[in-house]
């Protein structure tokens, strides 16, 4: 025990040491399977009528034998769309650990959006956030309904219910017997974000990302094991909770390997929870790399014939010659064509993955690259469809990427990561990238790609004046320090609501799409946040819908975004330390971050992402004067000092001078 409190007094005091220690896990206690309570439902079975349970008013929400077999349940009943009532109770949660919740659930009749089960938390009255699972619609049976939650820790003070209920656009009748909610045992995700393709080489370092739910206290430890053939090669131990981890795992014998995580408690000798990350060390490559190389280095750049390459490209469906000539004289270098294995020309005789060939022939020869999608095809039997893809386009001139993801539910992590680690074995000279907008889950997909991608969208209606959710999301997606490519929003959402081709004047009354302004100020923001590629979305929006002159009029916006983009290339991708950036914000959601060229020559990116007045000071390193803004937002008041000012979303570029 002496020794242990050693490590933990050394680990205190420097809370971001990682040290080879000899901690003896031999004896510990292994983890938990399964729950570690007993159910938290107070009647979850109805079996005492309505006790614990508020808002069932005996009528059309009533507990009686409504249940499996005739023992007790509620019965949920709604004649006409309404409000939606929620049947519900109070709960105990702690903040930071995993809970699963679920009811049998049999419907007759259910419309729209279901009947369902959720656990939502309010923090003095205001909703903080929740869990929801409503797919019961029809007529079904009895059938198990369950979701998981973890309360965030940021409102330790919230209050949590667990609610029943039919949608507000839902009518017919649902019935609910065995409400459960319990902890779960603690977890540890812990996955590779470098080098990528789970494969490590003489010289490198391993970075880790790991992410904790459960029992927690100040004296528990993260211990990280290289194994290999059955020993312990090294052992490194770093403070519980450590998001981002770098270590130096040696040099293990060529083949497979693995790293394993633990989160233990030496104070009660318990492994708590593990992960382990399959890996292959291989020596460096003694032939040169395939000359349509594309590898992501330790800066989390892409490397395209040796060199930073910053992906800057759009969605597209089916491309044409013409539209590869309109593609090839702007500033876009790469498409993300979603028919993936049904490209085909429109004046093609070709068939199959011939056609596909012709495409890809075409787009090398416009010096277009293609980020080639693979994506929905999870299934056992798609395996031979990605080796036959794979292996035939793998040495193509104008893949850049496969793209093997576009926003799976949590549930399909398994099989995206699967599908990960099959394409990552078959082609070791491209990475994957998927691309996700559920920001609060991001840190569960880390090993679904090589490269994350996120895409928010945060302009929709005509009054929208901040992009609050870019910035949720590009948060998100830089605590996970993984390489980034980002998905900005350039088109108008109310494409996606059919209803304007009834009715087109909510189109055009209350829905818009971004604004150039706007379009730069979430590039910018994704750009400050690590992003060092970027794919708008999307082209084919640019072309559809009741606004007929819509590409003609935007067009030239989206390409002027693009290029001013493509003018920060050398800034973005430079691996030269930049200047810290001191912000005081008197007004507003207002953010700065400095990037240094190899020339020397700096670039100041500020981003205004809230609604109404901004205001900000700022100090670039220890008080650069002479910096110029582009946009004239911005004034140096003092030698070395800067005010910005902004009105809703904007932003500015200061130049050095």
């Amino acid at each position: 025990m002496i020794r242990i409190l050693s490590i933990l007094t050394f680990i205190a005091a420097f809370p971001s040491f990682a040290a080879d220690v000899a901690i003896d896990l031999s004896e510990y206690a292994r983890p938990a399977l399964e729950n570690v309570t007993g159910n938290l439902v107070r009647n979850g079975g109805f079996e005492n009528g309505a006790s614990g349970w508020a808002n069932i008013d005996g009528t059309d929400r009533s507990a009686g034998n409504h249940g499996i077999n005739q023992t007790g349940g509620l019965s949920y009943r709604r004649s006409a769309p309404g409000s939606s009532v929620l049947v519900s109770q109070p709960v105990k949660l702690t903040p930071g650990r995993r809970y699963r919740f679920g009811a049998m659930i049999r419907t007759r009749g259910v419309t729209g959006e279901g009947a369902g089960i959720c656990v939502e938390g309010l923090n003095k009255g205001k909703y903080v956030r929740g869990a929801y699972v409503h797919r019961r619609t029809g007529d079904s049976d009895w059938n198990l309904l369950s979701g998981e939650f973890t309360p965030d820790g940021e409102f330790p003070e919230a209050t949590y219910y667990l609610a029943l209920y039919l949608r507000t656009n839902a009518t017919g009748e649902a019935w609910f017997d065995d409400v459960s909610l319990y902890e779960l045992a603690p977890r540890l995700d812990a996955e590779c974000t470098l080098p990528t393709h789970h494969t490590l080489r003489p010289g490198q370092e391993l970075e880790l990302h790991t992410f904790y739910e459960g029992e927690s206290d100040a004296g528990h430890l993260l211990t990280v094991d290289i194994e290999q053939r059955g020993k312990v090669l090294k052992r490194q131990v770093f403070p519980a909770g450590t998001r981002h981890l770098k270590l130096s795992p040696g040099e293990p014998e060529t083949g497979e390997f693995t790293v394993v995580c633990r989160h233990v408690d030496p104070k009660t000798r318990r492994i708590l929870a593990e992960s382990k990350v399959p890996m292959t060390f291989a020596p460096v490559p003694a032939e040169p790399l395939p000359a349509n190389a594309a590898m992501i280095d330790a800066d989390r750049r892409l490397l395209v014939g040796g060199k930073p390459y910053m992906p800057l490209g759009l969605y597209t469906h089916q491309v044409g010659e013409a539209e590869l000539e309109l593609l090839a004289a702007s500033p876009f270098n790469c498409i993300m064509p979603y028919p993936g294995p049904g490209m085909k020309l429109s004046n093609s005789k070709l068939t199959g993955d011939d056609a596909v060939a012709e495409v890809l022939d075409l787009c090398a020869e416009k010096g277009i690259k293609v980020l080639f999608s693979l994506k929905d095809l999870y299934r056992g039997e798609d395996d031979k469809t990605v080796v036959r893809l794979v292996e035939r386009f793998k040495d193509h001139p104008a893949l850049l990427a496969w793209y093997i993801c576009d926003e799976a539910p949590v549930e399909k992590i398994p099989q995206v990561a699967e599908r990960r680690r099959l394409v990552n074995r078959l082609d070791p000279f491209h990475p994957t990238w998927s691309v996700f907008y559920q920001w609060p889950d991001f840190h569960r997909y880390v090993s679904c790609q090589d490269v994350f991608g996120n895409d928010p969208y945060p302009i929709n209606n005509r009054n929208d004046a901040h992009i609050l959710g870019t910035d949720h999301s590009t948060r998100a997606a830089e605590v996970l320090d993984m390489p980034l490519w980002s998905v900005p929003q350039i088109h108008h959402t109310g494409l996606y609501n059919s209803k304007w081709k009834q009715d087109p004047i909510p189109y055009f009354s209350t829905l818009r799409a971004p604004n150039e302004e706007e379009m730069n100020t979430i590039c910018l923001l994704e750009a400050m946040r690590g992003a060092k590629g970027f794919v708008m979305y999307s082209l084919f929006d640019l072309k559809r819908g009741p606004d007929k002159l819509q590409f003609e009029r935007r067009w030239p916006e989206v390409c002027r975004v693009a290029e001013r983009l493509k003018k920060l290339e050398p800034y973005l991708l430079s691996t030269s330390p930049a200047p810290a950036v001191a912000n005081r914000v008197s007004k507003g959601k207002i953010y700065a971050r400095a990037f240094r060229a190899p020339d020397g020559s700096t670039r100041v990116l500020v981003c205004q992402v809230s609604s109404g007045a901004g205001e900000a000071e700022l100090v670039i390193g220890d008080g650069e004067t002479g910096y110029l803004s582009e946009n004239g937002r911005t004034v140096e008041v003092s030698p070395g000092v800067y005010r910005f000012f902004g009105t809703d979303t904007t932003f500015d570029l200061l130049r050095s001078p």
